[in-house]
C-alpha cells in the first residue's frame, strides 16, 4: 500500500512538473489614441446648366455649328483630407465624346472657380480641413472650330454624357 501511495504521489509530481511552468511578472499597456484616415470624395451638387455663346442652351433640341462655344456648369463638393494627400480634379477628355476623325475640330476644356494650380492632366486640389469641403463651380467648355471645312461634323452627336469628373489621389512628389 505504501508503494502504491508513493507511485501515485510520484505520478502526480511528474504530471504537475511537466504541465506547469513558472511565471515571471508581466505588464501590458495599450497605445493611447487612434490613427484617423483621410478622405477623398467628389459629389455633383444638383443639375448643371447649359449655355451656348452665353445664352441658354438645350442639348436635346438645339444644334451647334462651327464657331459655337457650349458650356456646361456644374456645382461640385470636393473633399480632400490628409496631410500628405495630393489629388487632381479632371475630366476624361479622351473619352468617346467626339466621333472619330472629328477631334481636330473640337476643343474640350475644364475650368474651376478656384485659385488651384493646374497641369496638363487637371487641377491640383489642396488638402481641406476635416469636415470643411470645397464648394466649387466647374465649367466644361466645348468649342467647335470656326474654320471647320466643307461639311465636316454635320449631323454629328457630340456626347457630353461621356464626360466624367474625376478626383483621384496622385503620388506625393
Amino acid at each position: 500500500m505504501t508503494k502504491g501511495a508513493v507511485a501515485i504521489g510520484a505520478g502526480v509530481v511528474l504530471l504537475l512538473g511537466g504541465a506547469g511552468t513558472y511565471a515571471l511578472w508581466s505588464v501590458t499597456e495599450t497605445l493611447d489614441g487612434a490613427v484617423a484616415t483621410g478622405d477623398l470624395n467628389l459629389e455633383l451638387d444638383g443639375a448643371g446648366t447649359w449655355e451656348m455663346n452665353g445664352e441658354a442652351f438645350d442639348p436635346a433640341t438645339d444644334h451647334i455649328v462651327p464657331g459655337d462655344t457650349v458650356t456646361y456648369t456644374q456645382a461640385l463638393t470636393v473633399t480632400a483630407v490628409g496631410e500628405n494627400l495630393n489629388a487632381r480634379l479632371s475630366i476624361n477628355e479622351d473619352a468617346a465624346i467626339v466621333p472619330g476623325g472629328l477631334e481636330q475640330y473640337f476643343d474640350i476644356d475644364l475650368a474651376v472657380d478656384t485659385g488651384w494650380d493646374s497641369d496638363a492632366a487637371g487641377f491640383i486640389v489642396p488638402s481641406t480641413d476635416p469636415g470643411v469641403p470645397y464648394e466649387i463651380e466647374a465649367v466644361v467648355t466645348l468649342e467647335f472650330d470656326e474654320t471647320t471645312p466643307n461639311r465636316e461634323g454635320t449631323t454629328t452627336d457630340v456626347d457630353f454624357g461621356e464626360i466624367a469628373f474625376t478626383l483621384e489621389q496622385t503620388p506625393v512628389s
